[in-house]
């Protein structure tokens, strides 16, 4: 089953859909639901602010020079202290 829906576009994202799709020979709806389609599914989805956070924490991680256990057991014989 199909379902339409009515898409405003100003002049000039209208003008470069019709761009795009005269060069791939479509028409410009044909290719607004190609876009459309990539951009709910995993193709052109962007990584999560999660997947960015956990990148980040992985970044920092490999900068902290030594072994993390060894890190951690320091850390608390300097507050056992």
């Amino acid at each position: 089953m199909t379902h339409a829906i009515t898409l405003r576009l100003d002049d000039a994202d209208f003008a470069r859909l019709e761009e795009e799709a005269d060069a791939m020979r479509v028409k410009p709806g044909t290719l607004a639901r190609i876009l459309v389609h990539r951009a709910l599914t995993s193709e052109m989805r962007s990584t999560t602010a999660a997947e960015r956070a956990i990148g980040r924490l992985v970044a920092r991680s490999r900068a902290i020079p030594g072994d993390a256990v060894e890190l951690v057991a320091e850390s608390r014989g300097g507050l056992e202290r």
